[in-house]
């Protein structure tokens, strides 16, 4: 039985993952509205942004460190994570991705260095002294999708990723295919290598922890991948299960 729900909202998308007293996930829905997903008397914690709550401006704690404001989901009233926001470019981290962040925190509160969350939209998150103290996204799974080409490496991919990365200017060369309606490995592999070369001080140096995301299904392996070839520290990790810990973490702080 479900000692309580993680309910979410991400691209759009409503899941309820149904949380056991041990912390394992026994159950999963997904849906188009928020309030089919929820079972009776079970509580329930939210992380969503079409709730409307205000942003939480960077640099910040990925939870709030004050009372959690509430949302009204049908005739329940359920604790709400807010997002954040970087003022300087109105950058957005979405409540999920705060909750993932606040994840890795709670078993590694001493982590000093960039989780990446390789979802269709990808966050490059600098985290420092357990705050989030600035962002930057990028959109490669949603791009190659967009070109309709899988989410898969190849001697290809990875000959045209190192290629772009190196020489970024060379992207558009990569994806002159499309022009004429051919998605190929090599336009994938662009993409990804002129994200990595936008990124490069965010990975550069820095411990980076590759996060997977329900938005890319095995998009974080083949990140990770990519940026160990290029000699950085980098470790991947389990996602959802740094959401349940953050979430997990905001209940059990009376969110």
């Amino acid at each position: 039985m479900a000692d309580w729900i993680a309910l979410t909202e991400e691209n759009g998308r409503w899941r309820a993952l149904d949380v056991a007293a041990d912390g394992q996930v026994i159950d999963r829905r997904a849906g188009p509205s928020p309030r089919p997903l929820l079972s009776e008397g079970v509580e329930a914690v939210l992380a969503a942004p079409s709730v409307g709550l205000a942003p939480r401006p960077l640099p910040c704690t990925p939870l709030p460190e004050t009372a959690w404001p509430r949302a009204e989901i049908g005739a329940a009233s359920l604790p709400a994570l807010p997002g954040l926001i970087q003022t300087s470019d109105q950058t957005e981290v979405q409540p999920a991705e705060a909750a993932r962040i606040a994840g890795v925190l709670a078993g590694v509160p001493q982590f000093d260095g960039v989780i990446w969350i390789c979802g269709a939209s990808a966050l490059w998150a600098h985290i420092s002294a357990g705050e989030v103290v600035s962002v930057m996204r990028a959109g490669s799974a949603a791009i190659q999708a967009a070109m309709g080409a899988p989410l898969e490496a190849g001697a290809e991919f990875e000959a045209a990723l190192a290629d772009t990365l190196s020489r970024p200017e060379r992207l558009a060369r990569e994806l002159a295919p499309l022009s004429i309606g051919k998605a190929s490995a090599r336009a994938s592999g662009a993409v990804l290598g002129a994200e990595l070369a936008a990124a490069r001080p965010w990975w550069l140096g820095q411990r980076v922890l590759a996060l997977s995301s329900p938005s890319a299904p095995g998009w974080s392996e083949i990140c990770a991948r990519a940026l160990q070839a290029q000699g950085a520290q980098v470790t991947l990790g389990d996602g959802e299960a740094a959401l349940i810990a953050g979430l997990a973490k905001a209940r059990a702080s009376g969110a």
